[in-house]
């Protein structure tokens, strides 16, 4: 309703007022991305601004569906209108819309229809609009754009100079530094402001090589690697061979790596001072040695031999210890190596699957000297009670013994058995032979009267049996005769 009467008291005003007067002025503009993917989303800003005050205005944006689709907006009615008006007047008012790209193209957003009264006077203001223009593609014309750009614009080194001088093209660099030097700045800018470079920054030096690389990442993702090697002059090294490996050794304190337990202290090589650590625990003196690449390690330094040995360290919540080689041996254990903080150490164990490796090694802290049990899953160490295992080693060999003792009793026992159950059986088969063989004998025997009992009686059939065939011829010839003489009296 208070909408209503300011409205009609702004046209009022405006009917009333001369025409002399001159209309105040404003700009409406329409802000936000220029180009944008299709299903992704983009917002825009509608601005209203003026010199003067405006004390009510009214506005309807413009755009096209098929591209566009509205998402949000914090206009009054949630929607393309937006109309308002101030009780204390305001120089500008700003609406978002939110869209959704709905296929690729080109596409405008304006404000095509608009009025705004000026708070003073209620006067009409003499407005001018822009819109704004939306090209809309796809993923792949996005990335097809993309500038191809890993190129540096710049690359320097901070108080020295590069050899050869910089060109985006050339990729590998060489600075030569003071033997003092402690670290050196790499300054480097892209040649497109798109791109990205990483490599830069104040670094430590060492003497001798220390390499740096710098990559430069385009904006579609292509990389490009330059490298700076800085040499920092040694000039009087002191050359180390190990091995088939060349080695420089460090004469600078602060390059050296930490060392558990020991004093630091300094030792003379060649002449010059050289910064080492010692302990008397140990027995050893260690120097820091410098490979090709840049990397230092420590080394233990016999100075009678002049010879470095590699100072392998391993640390532990408990213990500290140095590994050692031996040649004392483990009865029971098979040797290999374990890997132990990524090194690999020669160890014992009783199987390669086994959950425990037994190491030699020096415990740093105390100096004490012998095996270390190590514990692959805890990855935990402590000391390994050999002694203890000997001796169960030799009761172990004691038992073994007695049970072979044992064992060839038993074999001898049994085999006296086997004798002596074999002479008994042999008398046994003889008593069974003679038996056996009068059995044979009465049942042969039985047999026989068996036989001519038989014989007797087939003889006895037999000759009955002719008897009755003799009487049967007899009646034959008998009955063969009656029929003849019985033919003649007929007859």
């Amino acid at each position: 309703m208070k909408k209503i009467k300011y409205f009609l008291l702004s046209f009022l005003a405006i009917i009333l007022l001369p025409l002399s007067v001159s209309a105040a002025s404003g700009t409406i503009k329409v802000t936000g991305s220029s180009q944008v993917v299709v299903g992704n989303r983009v917002t825009l800003t509608v601005t209203l601004s003026s010199s003067t005050a405006i004390g009510s205005w009214e506005m309807n944006l413009n755009y096209d569906r098929n591209y566009l689709e509205l998402v949000s907006t914090n206009s009054e009615g949630n929607g393309t209108k937006m109309v308002n008006s101030s009780a204390t007047g305001v120089k500008s008012k700003s609406y978002t819309f939110t869209f959704k790209t709905l296929k690729s193209g080109s596409t405008t957003v304006s404000v095509n229809s608009y009025d705004a009264y000026a708070y003073s006077d209620l006067s009409k203001m003499s407005l001018s609009s822009s819109g704004k223009k939306i090209n809309i593609i796809t993923q792949a014309e996005l990335e097809a754009s993309y500038s191809k750009d890993n190129n540096l614009k710049s690359l320097t080194v901070e108080g020295f100079e590069l050899s050869p001088e910089f060109s985006k093209d050339i990729t590998e660099y060489t600075v030569t530094v003071p033997e003092n030097t402690k670290e050196i700045t790499i300054n480097a800018t892209e040649n497109d402001k798109a791109a990205s470079v990483s490599g830069t920054g104040t670094f430590e030096v060492t003497q001798g090589t220390n390499t740096f690389q710098l990559v430069v990442r385009a904006e579609n993702g292509s990389e490009k690697t330059y490298t700076v090697t800085v040499d920092v002059v040694d000039e009087n090294p002191i050359n180390v061979t190990i091995g088939d490996d060349a080695y420089t050794v460090v004469k600078i304190k602060e390059f050296l790596p930490v060392a558990n337990a020991y004093q630091e202290t300094t030792i003379k090589i060649n002449e010059f001072d050289i910064p080492a650590y010692t302990s008397e625990l140990t027995g050893f003196t260690l120097v820091g040695l410098k490979d090709s690449t840049g990397n230092i390690s420590l080394f233990i330094y016999d100075d009678a031999t002049n010879t470095y040995t590699p100072y392998t360290e391993l640390q532990f919540n408990q213990l500290t210890i140095y590994v050692k080689e031996t040649k004392e041996k483990l009865n029971g254990y098979e040797f290999g190596s374990v890997t132990i903080n990524e090194i690999e150490v020669p160890a014992y164990y009783t199987s390669a699957s086994s959950r425990f490796a037994i190491i030699y090694g020096i415990n740093i802290e105390t100096g004490e000297e012998g095996f270390f049990k190590y514990d692959k899953t805890d990855q935990s160490i402590q000391k390994y009670d050999d002694e203890m295992i000997n001796e169960l080693f030799e009761k172990n060999n004691l038992y073994s013994y007695i049970i072979i003792g044992f064992s060839a009793i038993l074999i001898i026992m049994f085999i006296i058995l086997i004798v002596t159950l074999r002479k008994g059986h042999k008398k046994k088969n003889k008593k069974i032979n003679v038996t056996e063989v009068k059995i044979i004998d009465d049942e042969l025997e039985e047999k026989k009267e068996e036989k001519d009992e038989t014989t007797q009686k087939l003889n006895v059939i037999e000759e009955v049996n002719s008897e009755e065939f003799k009487l049967d011829e007899e009646m034959y010839d008998k009955v063969e005769n009656t029929k003849k003489k019985n033919k003649k009296k007929k007859k």
